[in-house]
């Protein structure tokens, strides 16, 4: 599909002719037109790449979708409203620079349009766009400050059990081995497999013990359907869906000395559901979901004032990474500090976050950044009086001294090969065994106490120490404020359940949010400032 060249000349039907004077200087539309359209202009090379040169038919001009795109998810609209919006909304119209007498396109173009931006891997050019602007305007500083938390993200797909999930991926796999044979011979067993999962649905009044014995046939079936493909058909394992079998088989079931058994728990990041295989499970505290997590950063600015109602604030979101549903914060700490260097050269001075991505490794690589990491760390896991708060430990000197006032005589740097960790073990010996708390203490059946510490164990020990001054809540206030554009981006967006399937999609529809996000507060900004720099009549 190939481009349409840009016509330069305009007609007396256009927008700019004929309703300008109705929209004024502060209107959204009006600043969408002069503030980001230039900008997504200057989008055209990069959109241009995801097409065909000189193939094929006309496409619709990418920098207008992308427009419409940015407009759809700033207003929370669907697929064919945002069409509908394109030939009836005077604002839109006008926002995007089009004729009055512009007809639109059809709303799978803009399916059509995210799918060449995630085939191509551009999901992040139209956030990466905006926020170029930003950074350009002097409103996001590449070394400021910012903050930083996450989120669940429930994925588009219903939850299943073992034996749904196993029936429904027998199913889908049958139905793609019926296209690719063709009119081929088919196994004995064909006719059975089809009755069974194709054209019959598990019945949900089924007793335990039924479906205990259908979840063990269908394990079986999974088995034979993979053992004959394996057999007469190598080159059928290459379908997605025929991929998706194996794997599922081999998360729930496992062959033990000839015999099937099913596994006592499935591995993590484990298919929950084959309609999105990257849709896995996770918990947290007492809340459950199956889909993704979402870690947003935003710049903050501790020195300015707080703002009262009815100001525009300066915080601009600067990084939106979406990953697995098990992943951990650390992980997404360092991902998400990556993302920003190597996009845009941000490198923060200071970072404002929560306990879950405050810990010892966390806290040693922001050390090695420059950068100062913010938040409380979480407290020993182990209650009572003599946990390794209540020891001093001396990482320089390479010793500790317990609560009761002894040295510890042993001082070991453990390699845990298996783990990939490091630490140091610290013992005292025969010191402990007149000791007077010692059943307090400890309960190894030696009745010696051995602490186990991280290698920076003293920057721990610091940040728990600040933690109990008085004014430590007062210090972290900046960064309540990203838990209200996590709530924006919830209720104004759509972000807590998604719409798309597999993780690429719903990290576009993520990227596209963000973006959205920035212009709307931009725009807020920039009408704000207009407003108050305008005389009010006495």
């Amino acid at each position: 599909m190939s481009l349409k060249p840009i016509d330069p000349q305009r007609s007396f039907y256009h927008t700019s002719y004929l309703c300008g004077e109705l929209f004024g200087a502060t209107n959204r539309y009006r600043l969408f037109r002069e503030r980001i359209l230039p900008t997504l202009l200057m989008l055209r090379p990069k959109l241009e790449s995801v097409y065909c040169e000189g193939n094929g038919r006309p496409a619709t001009d990418p920098v207008m979708l992308a427009g419409v795109t940015l407009l759809q998810f700033m207003e929370k609209v669907p697929d064919r409203a945002a069409a509908e919006h394109v030939v009836f909304h005077l604002g839109w119209k006008y926002a995007l620079d089009l004729e009055l007498t512009d007809c639109g396109f059809h709303p799978t173009v803009l399916v059509y349009f995210r799918d060449r931006l995630e085939e191509k891997g551009a999901e992040r050019v139209i956030f990466d766009c905006v926020l170029e602007l930003l950074v350009e305007l002097g409103l996001v500083k590449k070394r400021g400050k910012q903050r930083l938390d996450s989120t669940h993200i429930l994925g588009y797909v219903k939850e299943m059990s073992r034996l749904e999930c196993a029936v429904e991926t027998v199913r889908l796999a049958l139905k793609d081995l019926e296209q690719a044979m063709g009119r081929g011979k088919r196994p004995e067993f064909w006719g059975r497999l089809w009755a069974l999962y194709v054209q019959s649905e598990v019945d949900w009044r089924l007793g335990k013990a039924e479906r205990d014995s259908r979840y063990r046939q269908c394990g079986q079936d999974m088995k034979e359907l993979v053992e004959w493909i394996d057999r007469n058909h190598s080159k059928f394992s290459e379908l997605e869906a025929v991929k998706l079998l194996r794997r599922v088989f081999f998360e729930q079931f496992e062959v033990v000395e000839g015999k099937l058994e099913v596994t006592a728990k499935r591995p993590p990041r484990s298919i929950q559901n084959p309609h999105d295989p990257d849709a896995h499970y996770a918990d947290k505290g007492k809340k459950q979901w199956v889909g993704y997590k979402v870690h947003v950063v935003e710049t903050v600015e501790p020195s300015q004032p707080a703002k009262v109602k009815g100001e525009a604030g300066e915080h601009f979101i600067t990084e939106i990474l979406t990953g697995e549903a098990a992943q951990d914060e650390m992980a997404g700490l360092a991902e998400v500090l990556k993302e920003e260097a190597e996009h845009h050269g941000i490198e923060p001075q200071a970072l404002y976050a929560d306990a879950g991505y405050v810990t010892e490794r966390t806290l040693s690589e922001a050390e090695k950044g420059a950068m100062e990491l913010l938040g409380p760390t979480r407290p020993d896991p182990h209650p009572g009086p003599y946990n390794a708060d209540a020891f001093c430990v001396d990482i320089e000197k390479q010793q500790a001294i317990c609560p009761q006032g002894n040295v510890s005589t042993q001082w070991s740097r453990i390699r845990d090969a298996y783990m990939g960790t490091e630490y140091y073990r610290i013992e005292w010996g025969n010191q402990c065994d007149r000791c007077p708390v010692q059943k307090q203490c400890t309960r190894s059946k030696s009745g010696r106490r051995i602490l186990v510490v991280g290698l920076r164990h003293d920057l721990v020990e610091k940040r728990r120490a600040e933690m109990r001054a008085a004014d430590f809540s007062k210090k972290m206030y900046p960064r309540n404020g990203v838990e209200g554009t996590l709530s924006e981006l919830v209720r104004g967006h759509g972000l807590r359940r998604t719409k798309y399937r597999g993780l690429s999609r719903v990290r576009l529809s993520h990227y596209l949010m963000g973006a959205a996000c920035n212009v709307k507060r931009f725009l807020n900004l920039m009408a704000f400032e207009m407003a108050r720099a305008t005389p009010q009549p006495a």
